[in-house]
């Protein structure tokens, strides 16, 4: 199995190291910033560092976690395409483990990508003098562990052998939670809002920060106690369809 691993992740080497060079840019152009509130042109200017490094980090964890995971959405797809998944069923290892592999393959990816985001929070809070944000960590994890449900890529992969229909597929499964989501996200916003205009009087941006403040500290928390229950269950069911539609081509 050691070889199957080895073999996937130099077929995406190109893009593991693509990931890397945008990061590192990004991180070292996001440190500059900060340094510069301080020690540039920048020094003086109120608000810039708190509106700027939550921002700052969020991105580069977005580049570090998506990157990392992209290069791996297509390769059963090529495997198709250069006949190596039909090779494959001749190899002297059993379903589970060919399957397995790459769901190994994706969790070094995953756990690469939540080091480098850690990594760019620990880089940019000491370029712009400010402790570590525990919330910071907190909020890469929970990301980390909604990621898992890119390893669906496996299963539709195996099951469409294209990664246009595994989107297309993906995104009509997904589009009734993402309206439910928005619509629950407008309706938030209103009821903050509204509250803001009755305890301060007013509604502009630090009033319904303080009011939207609490309920996101506690939707953080709620979701931090669930991520490790999220991430075992839908990587164990994956495994489960990958298998059966492995099992499904063969026959």
């Amino acid at each position: 199995m050691k070889g199957l691993i080895y073999r996937e992740l130099y077929l995406i080497r190109k893009t593991i190291v693509i990931t890397l060079l945008v990061y590192f840019i990004f991180v070292a152009m996001m440190s500059l910033v900060c340094i510069s509130t301080y020690a540039g042109n920048l020094k003086g200017v109120d608000g810039v560092i708190e509106i700027f490094y939550p921002q700052a980090y969020f991105y580069a964890a977005c580049i570090a976690l998506v990157g990392m995971g992209y290069g791996h959405n297509d390769i059963i797809q090529k495997d198709y395409q250069s006949r190596w998944q039909l090779f494959s069923y001749t190899l002297p290892v059993s379903d589970r483990k060919l399957i397995a592999s790459k769901f190994i393959v994706r969790s070094i990816l995953l756990l690469a990508g939540l080091v480098l985001a850690i990594l760019a929070e620990l880089i940019i809070a000491a370029a712009a003098k400010m402790p570590v944000s525990v919330n910071h960590i907190k909020n890469i994890l929970i990301i980390g562990a909604v990621m898992t449900v890119g390893f669906s890529e496996i299963p539709l992969m195996l099951r469409f052998k294209n990664q246009n229909k595994g989107a297309a597929v993906t995104f009509l499964a997904m589009s009734p939670f993402m309206a439910a989501f928005v619509y629950f996200a407008w309706k938030f916003m209103k009821f903050c809002i509204s509250e803001a205009e009755r305890i301060y009087g007013e509604a502009n941006d630090e009033a319904v920060t303080k009011v939207l403040t609490p309920y996101m500290d506690k939707a953080r928390e709620i979701c931090f106690i669930i991520a490790p229950f999220f991430v075992v269950g839908v990587i164990a069911l994956l495994y489960v369809w990958s298998l059966k539609e492995y099992r499904r081509r063969r026959y």
